[in-house]
């Protein structure tokens, strides 16, 4: 398997839309792997994760057709993960598909398909997935496991998850994905606090050849809950390695930064010994 990293940033972008902090100040200037574009990729050139703001401006960037690309999966549907209006392009005078093209079929939870409502029909299908249950998607075994992410205990939380022996609720079924093709595993964790007791268990002896984790909070400890930063990250390979899940080959990638917490790309990889520090357009083969 070939992961194609896309973009590299959370929400705001980096440097942020609007923002005038040093390290903005200093991306802007550096440019190179400082600039990073809201997160997203594309595994072997067909299954597409998260389909944020800036996903076509990667694809002239990085030389990726989207017209060969039939399978997206959706972590959550914050708006830097998931721009229903770009899916929309797909329709009409605006895409020329060949005839008989199978449609570009969009999976994640029940919000998504509210959000898709409208949009469905010969050129766009959606699949709802349910945690721990693992459909086939073009080939790749795809097991949803939970995300801490989207975590409120108000009226409208519904969603239940178990985190260090604590039970919160979320607002939405957020997913991280574990994909399997060819014997060979891959962790796409992001955004995601760490993780439930539910999906430890699930992972647990299952040895992962590629394990990419949220990084939002870079050197500070916990600026957004949901997410996770440097010291989380280099908890949870740990935590991996000990319970069968990783081991010295496997390959662990720092991803979608926040400007907040943020370091120049080279101080950041020192600070994460074991990882790939991911910026946009990186390419990793397992």
């Amino acid at each position: 398997m070939k992961l194609h990293i896309l973009g590299t940033a959370a929400a705001e972008g980096v440097p942020a839309v609007f923002c005038s902090c040093a390290h903005c100040r200093y991306a802007r200037e550096a440019r190179g792997h400082e600039i990073r574009t809201r997160a997203g990729a594309l595994l072997d050139g067909t299954l597409k994760l998260d389909f944020g703001p800036d996903s076509y401006m990667q694809s002239l960037r990085d030389g990726v057709n989207y017209a060969f690309v039939h399978s997206v999966l959706i972590t959550h549907t914050h708006s830097d993960h998931l721009t229903v209006s770009e899916l929309g392009w797909r329709w009409g005078v605006f895409a020329h598909v060949p005839a008989g093209d199978k449609p570009l079929t969009v999976y994640g939870n029940e919000n998504l398909g509210t959000m898709l409502d409208g949009l469905l029909g010969d050129r766009i299908a959606y699949q709802r997935l349910t945690a721990f249950q693992t459909v086939d998607i073009e080939g790749y075994a795809v097991t949803p496991l939970q995300a801490v992410h989207c975590v409120s205990n108000g009226p409208d939380a519904g969603w239940p998850i178990v985190v260090g022996g604590k039970t919160v609720t979320r607002v939405e079924d957020a997913f991280i994905y574990l994909i399997e093709k060819d014997g060979k595993r891959l962790l796409y964790a992001h955004d995601t606090g760490p993780l439930t007791d539910a999906d430890w268990e699930y992972l647990r002896g299952k040895r992962l050849d590629l394990v990419s984790l949220d990084c939002t909070n870079g050197r500070l400890d916990r600026t957004y809950y949901g997410h996770m930063g440097c010291h989380d990250d280099l908890a949870i390979r740990e935590r991996l390695i000990s319970i069968g899940a990783a081991d010295d080959k496997t390959t662990f990638v720092a991803n979608h930064f926040s400007h907040n917490g943020l370091l120049p790309y080279d101080e950041l990889c020192a600070m994460m010994p074991g990882f790939i520090v991911a910026h946009d357009g990186l390419n990793i083969e397992i």
